[in-house]
């Protein structure tokens, strides 16, 4: 029988999470359904207070997926296509052919161009005084590592 239940628990060392019914009057445990395991294993639980859709048959419970509600919606980042995954205040997507990772002060893609911007002004203290800035071809590479994470990063 397919039920929709709240998670009220985590049972991490099982995969499992355990679901009220309050419906039913009863609660359950249920393995969570993951979209691959061994070597390339994704590992997901719902959030305690998620509604998720579970499968209850003889013992073998299985919660099948989360339910976005009212109380938990469609986070207004995600995208109409791409991939959308958010773990507290970190979130990771990708769209098309760019993807970002940020959380609520900082971004990848800000960060590391602020890291190439340092390093493309760096002087450094000589006995003679400081040094100028970067050879030309280390600013052409620099200006190409730009442009490529322009390309990959939004």
């Amino acid at each position: 029988m397919i039920e929709i239940g709240t998670v009220t628990q985590h049972h991490a060392g099982r995969g499992a999470v355990s679901v009220d019914f309050e419906h039913l009057g009863t609660s359950a445990e249920c393995a969570v359904l993951q979209p691959t395991t061994g070597e390339h294993a994704c590992f997901v639980l719902p959030s305690v207070g998620t509604q998720v859709v579970c499968w209850l048959e003889s013992g073998k419970n299985i919660a099948l997926g989360a339910l976005f509600s009212d109380s938990e919606p469609v986070p207004s980042e995600a995208a109409a296509e791409g991939y959308y995954r958010q773990v507290g205040k970190m979130t990771f997507q990708i769209d098309d052919d760019k993807a970002s990772l940020k959380n609520a002060s900082n971004d990848l893609k800000t960060l590391l161009n602020d890291i190439l911007t340092a390093i493309q002004n760096l002087t450094v203290s000589t006995p003679m005084g400081p040094s100028g800035t970067p050879l030309p071809p280390t600013v052409q590479a620099i200006q190409k590592a730009v442009q490529d994470l322009d390309n990959l990063l939004k």
